[in-house]
């Protein structure tokens, strides 16, 4: 297993990650790059003769098709070297990876008739480019591999509005307030920081549980197959489901609280 320390790992769209060393990783916005080309690239297949009844597609619409599908894997090939050059890092640097269990089908929704939903198409483009999914799927093999953890925080784990200082939790916390401001201890902290160093902190609770990893106790453990076995807000370690699959991530039951 690697030496390093636990770190929590904060995903976004501000930042692709932030850990609980300090470190921000930057957003590469691949699609951004490629998005005049793709554009141009567009606008000829629609001018051009595509493919009919009747009618077979022209030499140079298959031409910008050609082209049109090379920017995207250049998109897709670039992302992907982006999460995995992260992953493995992270998975060889450290003795276990904190990451959040977040609901993207719904943070990504649609906004329309809501008078914001331009900000909003381009907060899910941003959420799509950076790949959560992607990057935890990466993580549960890749920790296995390299002999560490992979720690899945429960979705309603309040990473963000506790205090890793002294563990207080506000009540409300706007997704606008960027710099998080304890009132009972007067911690003042960047709040991506704030909540990897509240994941990272998910460690030291597994290791004192009792039953931890092993679906025993009262520790809150989620199986690979969705079933609560206690309540608390411990999160579990890479595991093997009844089909014999490895590579599953067990999850920890959260407060009932909105993260």
């Amino acid at each position: 297993m690697p030496a390093g320390a636990p770190v929590g790992v904060d995903l976004g769209a501000k930042h692709l990650a932030v850990l609980s060393t300090g470190e921000e990783v930057d957003s590469p916005k691949h699609p951004s790059r490629y998005a005049r080309r793709m554009a141009r690239l567009q606008r000829q297949c629609s001018r051009r003769q595509g493919p009919a009844k009747g009618h077979r597609p022209s030499g140079r619409w298959r031409r910008s098709k050609a082209k049109l599908a090379k920017a995207h894997a250049k998109v897709a090939n670039a992302r992907a070297d982006k999460l995995h050059k992260l992953t493995t890092r992270l998975a060889k640097s450290h003795g276990a990876v904190v990451v959040e269990d977040l609901n993207v089908a719904g943070m990504t929704t649609s906004a329309k008739g809501s008078g914001h939903w331009r900000g909003k198409a381009g907060l899910n483009r941003a959420l799509a480019d950076a790949s959560p999914a992607g990057l935890r799927r990466q993580l549960a093999y890749k920790t296995t591999w390299y002999g560490s953890r992979l720690v899945v925080a429960d979705r309603w784990f309040p990473s963000s509005k506790t205090c890793s200082g002294c563990g207080t939790a506000k009540a409300k916390l706007s997704l606008s307030e960027r710099v998080f401001c304890c009132e009972h201890c007067g911690l003042v902290i960047d709040r991506d920081h704030n909540a990897a160093a509240n994941l990272a902190a998910l460690v030291a609770a597994i290791g004192t549980a009792s039953g931890a990893g092993t679906g025993r106790g009262k520790t809150g453990l989620r199986t690979g197959r969705g079933e609560v076995t206690g309540y608390g807000q411990c999160s579990s370690v890479n595991c093997e489901d009844g089909a014999g699959q490895p590579g599953k991530t067990a999850t920890a039951a959260g407060q009932p609280t909105a993260a």
